[in-house]
């Protein structure tokens, strides 16, 4: 395997991160999305208001895009085959395109309903890319068995806790 597709993989990366933080900064890469909501009272009439919030869209191509390049460079250096690559990618879209679709969702069940379809679509990433990856990096050699497991580890674990 040529390093120089690890080198273009993750150029890309760096350039589709650029080119959507450039999009939030001139305003032009988010959205308002806004309801009508009812406060009820007892004794007195309800009450309506607007509720907006500020979602930024921008993030979520670039998560589209830039995630699965991750985990092609974390497949390419473990050896793993096109098939649990390409699931891994596949699960990766969901998830990002499912905190996509909860931001602009309507009521707390639909909500519930994306964060379950995300949570399930990483579990499949975290299947085909941690634990069939160390499996298959085991035949690579020491040196890259330690750099796939510092780099696999640290990506998912971050993942983990980037919703917190």
């Amino acid at each position: 395997m040529s390093r120089r597709l690890y080198h273009v993989v993750t150029t890309l990366v760096t350039v589709i991160a650029a080119l959507s933080y450039f999009a939030l900064a001139t305003g032009a890469g988010r959205r308002f999305s806004c309801s009508r909501a009812t406060d009820r009272h007892d004794e007195v009439p309800d009450t309506h208001h607007v509720v907006c919030r500020e979602i930024y869209w921008a993030r979520y191509v670039e998560w589209a895009l830039t995630t699965p390049l991750l985990l092609v460079d974390l497949a390419l250096l473990a050896g793993i085959d096109g098939a649990h690559t390409f699931l891994a990618v596949a699960a990766d879209v969901v998830l990002v395109l499912s905190g996509l679709f909860a931001a602009y969702a309507r009521g707390h069940a639909a909500k519930w309903g994306w964060f379950s379809i995300a949570a399930l679509s990483y579990l499949v990433v975290i299947w085909h890319i941690g634990l069939h990856g160390f499996r298959q990096v085991k035949v690579k050699g020491t040196k890259v068995k330690r750099l796939f497991a510092s780099l696999a580890v640290y990506t998912l674990v971050l993942w983990t806790l980037y919703p917190m």
